[in-house]
């Protein structure tokens, strides 16, 4: 072969090496799908290149065989044990002492140092007289095969950032629709003065709180938690926020009945697949005098003339039993009295050693300073709760409510 001979293959050579990368590329930029774009690097490879036999692992977190041709039949190696072996393009061969048969060439393909495939080429022949096609082109066949791997790999990443995204995104209108149903204006002068806190675990929570008036002188107060966290719970809340408060419209409905018909709500609602634990009172300020229902929630802590109360009068928790098998109405007088309600994410949050904030703390600043107000309990209460936390996540949502009574 003269020189000029041998200057024209080179030249035709890159001529197609170029157009292949640019074909390939082409298609990666217009989107093409996964399978049109193996199909076009299998043409390549076989139609182009003349290789007879190939496998091609991707690695997605699982590795998984996306494309194969002229190996029916053959035994499938263990791409993800091969790979601990093959760090760089590796003979396999039978004489290799790897055990792969079939196959000469391993090409693994990283990015980032994170192994993406793994191709393996069987076209060696003894008996064939020219050099290998995978031997001749070996550097552009491993560099046609990182572009299309790497191109569906960041292709999975778009994917999946677009998904978390949007997941945030809606995470965001769902906490932004809960903060529209926890109330705002709670009463702060008069006979009754509240305040609350709310912290949901993530974004979105399943605790609820409220404190409303239903007459002259009556005042529903309550607090609720949904078993489980996310979405699911503060939906479940959202629905059962609604139905209370449309069934608080009727006045003349006991609350032993009021809770008969809220379980029997979630329990259409959720299925027996969650529950919801309940504290409901009705304040009669012109009686002093409170009447509840403690469904399987933290009993509240009512603070009266130096003593507290725990209210735990009441029934199991919602959503548990198709009907609940007795419902107590408990009874206490309100009379220059503070009330106390919180959920369990309050006194079951752990410190650093492990140490939960317990029922104890909560007990002494009721005592302490309900002469102050509510507001004031409130933020001792969870300045205390933060320093025992110290920056450790909050295990549960929580909800902190409480109510003065004169």
């Amino acid at each position: 072969m003269t020189r000029l001979d041998r200057l024209t293959e080179r030249l035709n050579l890159k001529e197609f090496q170029l157009r292949a990368l640019l074909d390939l590329t082409k298609a990666i930029n217009n989107n093409v799908p996964d399978a049109e774009l193996l199909k076009l690097y299998a043409g390549i490879m076989h139609d182009e290149l003349g290789i007879t036999r190939i496998l091609l692992y991707e690695n997605d977190g699982t590795w998984r065989l996306t494309h194969a041709y002229g190996a029916d039949g053959v035994a499938r190696p263990d791409a993800a044990a091969l790979i601990e072996t093959c760090k760089d393009i590796t003979f396999i061969g039978g004489d290799s002492g790897l055990g792969v048969d079939f196959f000469d060439i391993a090409v693994p393909v990283y990015h980032r140092d994170k192994p993406l495939a793994l191709l393996l080429i069987g076209d060696l022949d003894d008996e064939e007289q020219r050099m290998s096609p995978t031997v001749k082109h070996l550097n552009f066949i491993q560099t046609l095969t990182n572009l299309i791997v790497v191109a569906q790999e960041n292709r999975r990443f778009a994917a999946r950032a677009l998904a978390q995204e949007r997941d945030k995104r809606e995470l965001e209108l769902a906490a932004e629709m809960q903060q529209m149903l926890v109330p705002r204006d709670l009463p702060t002068e008069g006979r009754i003065q509240a305040a609350a806190w709310y912290q949901p675990h993530q974004e979105v929570g399943g605790d609820y709180y409220d404190v409303f008036k239903t007459g002259p002188d009556q005042y529903v107060v309550c607090v609720a938690d949904v078993s489980g966290k996310g979405i699911p719970a503060a939906l479940l809340m959202s629905n059962f926020q609604a139905t209370l408060r449309a069934m608080l419209q009727n006045e003349q409905e006991s609350l032993d009945t009021l809770v008969a018909d809220l379980n029997a709500n979630v329990m259409e609602r959720a299925r027996g697949e969650r529950f919801i634990t309940l504290f409901i009172a009705r304040a009669d300020l012109a009686k002093s005098e409170l009447t509840y229902v403690n469904a399987g929630h933290n009993p509240p802590m009512l603070l009266r003339d130096g003593v507290v109360e725990e209210l735990s009068s009441g029934c199991i928790a919602l959503g548990m039993l198709p009907e609940l098998p007795f419902v107590q109405q408990g009874k206490a007088d309100l009379h220059g009295a503070t009330l106390l309600c919180y959920t369990d994410g309050l006194v079951e949050q752990e410190d650093s050693q492990g140490n939960d904030l317990g029922t104890g703390v909560v007990k002494k600043h009721l005592e302490l300073l309900a002469s102050s107000g509510p507001r004031a309990v409130n933020d001792a209460l969870i300045a205390t709760f933060e320093a025992h936390r110290s920056g450790l996540p909050y295990l549960d949502d929580i909800a902190l409510l409480t109510c003065r009574f004169r």
